[in-house]
């Protein structure tokens, strides 16, 4: 009988509260507490670290949480309970996603970078590529001009002529692009920047490797969050000349053509009666007000996540909208994200994740020249507020506001895209794993266009109208068997992986002129009567690979890795299908030797070394299959015309890959117990077997061929530190410093000769301005010497290299290269209790553009718009631009080259947590508000003019942009 009343009391349930908190005095929140032995009788903790839950006394809690070692607590005869969690050293050792699997940071040999998902979301833009800019050394990206720009992100330089310099993206698991992820669902980004790393990619890692993990459910109570911000975006343009310069200009300009410029000459004589009025009124208009506008910017993002032992899912649904600054443009976009994870036995573990993105655009158009037409004294609209459709009669074209008139112009794009992976894991040993990946990507877009009878595309003509479409898919599936063992001092990692792809396009397009009804837009093709043309095509390849890796540590101090990857192409002839591509790398972690111990400032410092070769598919599916072409003849007296079929491409059953190999050396390092952190880097890339253009005796029937002949080397440094400047319970301040140089080369080309009219240089870099260098403007007291040159004072002076007294294509020069040799960026978060503050600072140094609005467009005869410019005239002996005129000055794109070095601003930010307040009143634990400024302000410029060095042109700009935000989590 005591017996079962003293088993009853050790059973009976009691109400236990505690708090969990870590070593500093924080609360732990969202802790899990569970008590042992039990699967259900758990909770986790509130926002003060609070918890409460039945348990029997003398029972045993299991409290644990992300980043902090598991404890076993016994409850012991107490109802209340203090628990101090202390961080888990292993999980501060990053794990970082590499190829086909992830590994602790300390223990990569490779250049491998890593971009948390939180840095990613704390930016206000709907843009990836954007958020990464500067964050990562050696990874250079511009800025986007407009929703859906895609510039292109290169990693270490380019390295191929012709074929792509752009990254592998890689999204859980499956090769994907950036477009199909939603920002808010990054858990993390990972770039393999050298061949080593990348070498698992085989033909596809030539140009780096970005490697994308999204977030997922996870084990605890619901989650539910909400973060939308709303941004007011401003372009920023060049600088145009005003009314009243401008029709001095157009002054100028006559008495110059008319070598009257001595004399008084009346304005009846240069511009019409309306002209005369308007300049009397002080009545000018401002084109690039008419035609542009301030843009906005909107997003919302819903998720909700959640879990237990055995099953953890997520859901998010996200809403962009933007108004470009272009006075048509809009785009919408909408996300929808799901993931599950199951643990269907002890062996065997599920997951799926499936993405739709649908994403409608219409009205962008871009302008060009046409921006210069309207001048300060062309009138838009006439007296009754209709548009006047000829606005400036020294320039035969139609209005560009005549695009904005309703039902004259239509563009329009809808895209739908779905990305699904399903992933299995299976443990049938302790220390052997199967993990496989099947991904399948579809795309789907439709275009459509309609330009009006009396819109600025058709410029008085008939009507255009079209439509087209493409849709593709992507099939990936991969198996990694993973053995991973530790034996006495030794811990080994073996990979065996395959994978197979296989990728399919399809396209076809319709158009035509002189649509009956135009009301119709594109949607009823049939009854254009004119133009009518027809389009189709279609490619498909496959690619199958084997793969094998060892990763070996001796003690944690000393690692190796060595990867060999087979790729089989259906791109290539038999005979050159597959290439066989090796990497190695070696670790050594000195921190970790007995000699060290001594030297408590140095926390970490590990010496790497890696040697890879990678290749890149620039091949086009068919290129090794010889083409025929359609080609119109003319046969008897009459000339008629028939087309037929001749040979039109020589078949080169020997192409093959770019191959590129990659030695990288880098010092990672930790000082002041990893406060001051980072690494430096050393490589050196060389890419040969370039795909080139051979020209061949015309004999063949042919002029050129495609082959493997040109080498290129890019080599560098790189330098990463993050900073820890304070950490106290209320005060954190950190900052994070990348620098990157990379030098560029072309090694060899064809025949060992220089390829003048490509602009490729052995010796100099891939990308180029190679042109006459300006020395000024020839002057009067000039005049005698500049007509040796047939110019006269107010030409502009080109450099005489030669020199030989004339101006030949000899005298041409390389002014400098258009990609950056360095790239700086500077970062620093400041927090003090709720409230945050943080910039970003990015700057691209020793580089040259070209701006042609300052070049070919200053065109100063006064019939056409211009920038605000110092042009010459006798009495304004400028040496900037060339004198007004009614000729269009030689030689004056000269003027538009410009140093592109800058430093800018990036962003921003400023927020407050106000959760502490609201928590009384709802159950939520995060309740940011916040304030961003994107691409804020120049620090520095060299370029002259006020241009922006990112986007040199009249209609296409980086708009700076202001962002009110908000983060909520329940």
């Amino acid at each position: 009988m005591m017996l079962c009343i003293t088993t009853l009391c050790a059973h009976a349930q009691h109400v236990v509260t505690g708090t969990v908190k870590d070593i500093a005095g924080e609360p732990v929140i969202g802790a899990n507490i569970l008590v042992k032995g039990t699967t259900n009788n758990g909770t986790i903790t509130d926002i003060d670290g609070n918890f409460s839950l039945e348990a029997p006394l003398g029972g045993v809690l299991e409290v644990s949480f992300i980043g902090y070692v598991k404890q076993e607590v016994s409850i012991g005869g107490n109802r209340h309970i203090n628990i101090v969690l202390v961080e888990d050293a292993t999980t501060l050792d990053d794990v970082v996603v590499i190829g086909y699997g992830t590994t602790k940071k300390s223990d990569l040999t490779a250049s491998v970078a890593s971009v948390k998902g939180d840095v990613i979301a704390a930016s206000a833009s709907t843009s990836i590529t954007d958020a990464l800019q500067g964050k990562v050394p050696g990874m250079d990206i511009q800025a986007s001009r407009y929703e859906g720009d895609d510039r292109g992100i290169r990693i270490r330089g380019s390295r191929s002529l012709n074929a792509s310099n752009t990254p592998l993206v890689i999204v859980d698991g499956v090769p994907a692009s950036l477009d199909v992820v939603n920002m808010n669902e990054v858990a993390s980004i990972e770039v393999l920047k050298d061949a080593s790393s990348a070498a698992i990619y085989g033909s596809r890692g030539a140009n780096g490797v970005i490697i994308i993990t999204t977030k997922r459910g996870k084990t605890g109570k619901t989650t539910v969050s909400y973060d939308a911000f709303y941004g007011i975006s401003k372009p920023h343009f060049m600088d145009m000349m005003q009314g009243e310069k401008f029709v001095q200009m157009r002054r100028d300009s006559y008495k110059m053509a008319n070598d009257l410029w001595e004399q008084e000459v009346s304005d009846e004589k240069i511009f019409s009666n309306e002209e005369l009025q308007m300049i009397r009124n002080g009545e000018y208009y401002d084109w690039q007000d008419l035609v542009f506008r301030d843009g906005s910017t909107q997003k919302h993002n819903l998720s909700v996540s959640s879990g237990n032992e055995k099953t953890k899912f997520s859901l998010s649904f996200a809403y962009e909208k933007d108004k470009g600054y272009n006075q048509n443009s809009e785009a919408k976009k909408l996300y929808f994200t799901s993931t599950i994870d199951h643990k269907l036995t002890s062996w065997l573990d599920l997951g799926a994740t499936m993405r739709l993105r649908k994403r409608n655009s219409s009205g962008f158009a871009t302008y060009g020249q046409a921006l210069f037409y309207g001048t300060p004294l062309s009138k838009p609209y006439d007296e009754n507020g209709d548009l006047i459709m000829y606005p400036n009669p020294q320039e035969s074209s139609v209005s560009i506001l005549a695009d904005y008139v309703d039902g004259q112009y239509a563009n329009d794009t809808e895209n739908t895209s779905v990305n699904m992976v399903f992933s299995a894991n299976v443990h049938p040993l302790r220390n052997l794993s199967l993990h496989s990946n099947f991904g399948y990507t579809y795309s789907d877009t439709k275009k459509g266009f309609f330009y009006g009878s009396e819109s600025f595309q058709a410029n008085g003509g008939l009507n255009r109208s079209g439509k087209s479409g493409q849709n593709s898919y992507m099939m990936t599936w991969n198996n990694t068997l993973t053995y991973d063992n530790t034996f006495n001092e030794h811990h080994i990692t073996l990979d065996a992986i395959t994978e197979i792809q296989n990728y399919q396009y399809d396209d076809m397009s319709a158009e035509g002129k002189n649509l009956d009804v135009e009301q119709l837009l594109y949607h009823n093709l049939g009854t254009n009567t004119e133009n009518q043309k027809i389009g189709s095509g279609y490619s498909n390849w496959a690619l199958a690979s084997f793969m094998g890796r060892v990763r070996y540590d001796y003690q944690g101090k000393y690692l190796a890795n060595i990867s060999v990857r087979s790729d089989g192409s259906s791109r290539l002839a038999r005979g050159n299908q597959w290439a066989t591509f090796f990497s190695g790398g070696l670790a050594w972690r000195i921190a970790e030797e007995p000699f060290m111990k001594d030297i408590k400032w140095i926390s970490n410092l590990k010496l790497r070394y890696a040697y890879g070769t990678v290749g890149n598919q620039a091949i086009d599916p068919y290129s090794t299959l010889a083409g025929l072409g359609s080609y119109g003849y003319q046969f008897g007296e009459g000339g008629k015309g028939i087309y037929a079929y001749r040979p039109d491409k020589l078949v080169n059953k020997k192409l093959s890959w770019e191959i590129t190999h990659t030695n990288n050396i880098g010092l990672d390092f930790g000082l002041f117990n990893n406060r001051l952190s980072g690494y430096i880097e050393f490589y050196d890339t060389r890419t040969k077997d370039l795909l080139m253009q051979r020209s061949i005796p015309l004999t063949t029937g042919f002029s050129r061929i495609w082959q493997n002949i040109g080498k290129t080397q890019n080599r560098g440094i790189e330098l990463s530190l993050s900073g820890i400047l304070v950490d106290t319970k209320d005060i954190q301040w950190d900052m994070n410093l990348n620098m990157s140089v990379n030098e560029n080369k072309i090694i060899s080309l064809t025949n060992d000769q220089d390829d003048i009219s490509n602009k490729w240089f052995i010796g100099k870099p891939i990308n180029v301005i190679y042109d006459y260098e300006k020395a000024g403007i020839w002057q009067t007291n000039e005049a005698a010497e500049a007509a040796k040159y047939g110019c006269k004072p107010g030409d502009v002076k080109i450099r005489d290299l030669k020199p030989d007294g004339q101006i030949t294509a000899d005298d041409k020069k390389i002014l400098g290269s258009t990609d950056p040799k360095y790239i700086v960026s500077l970062g620093s978060s400041f927090k003090w209790k709720n409230l945050d503050f943080s910039f970003n600072i990015s700057s691209r140094w020793d580089y040259v553009f070209y701006d042609d609005a300052y070049g070919w467009h200053v065109i100063l005869t006064g019939t056409r718009w211009v920038p605000d410019v110092n042009y010459w005239t006798p009495d304004n002996p400028s040496n900037d631009y060339p004198r007004a005129d009614a000729t269009w000055a030689d030689h004056r794109e000269l003027c538009g080259y410009m140093k592109g070095d800058y430093i800018k601003m990036q962003d921003m930010t400023l927020g407050y947590d106000f959760h502490s307040l609201l928590k009384r009143y709802i159950p939520v634990s995060k309740a940011r508000f916040y304030v961003q400024l994107r691409n804020a302000f120049y620090l520095y410029r060299a370029a002259k003019e006020d241009v922006i060095p990112e986007s040199p042109s009249i209609e296409l700009t980086v708009p700076k942009s202001i962002n009110f935000g908000v983060n909520l989590t329940f």
